[in-house]
């Protein structure tokens, strides 16, 4: 096998990060030049007016709400500057696995 599972995968879930991501901010980013609110619902439909960070769920769970949107900004562009490293790093393996794979 040329790539390994766990290379691939990590790959997808760092594009689907930075996907992800970069339509957030581009909301966020447009709704801001705008002086408007950016158009962001829950599940359920309902407008949210800030965005929420932290872990979830169980016992050692943690959330901030209502974080500002001007704060949200930069931590997305940061988040997708982070990917994007992931990406290119597991790029560099994929292609040591490939050839590796290629002398074996």
């Amino acid at each position: 096998m040329p790539i390994t599972a766990e290379t691939s995968t990590a790959i997808a879930y760092a594009h689907r990060e930075i996907e992800t991501a970069q339509r957030l901010l581009e909301n966020i980013t447009e709704a801001i030049r705008n002086h408007e609110a950016p158009d962001i619902r829950d599940a359920f439909g309902r407008l949210q007016g800030e965005l929420q960070l932290g872990i979830p769920s169980g016992s050692g769970a943690h959330r901030l709400y209502n974080l500002p949107w001007s704060v949200c900004k930069p931590v997305l562009e940061m988040h997708i500057a982070q990917q994007r490293a992931i990406v290119d790093a597991l790029s560099e393996k994929a292609l040591a696995e490939m050839r590796e794979s290629l002398t074996t």
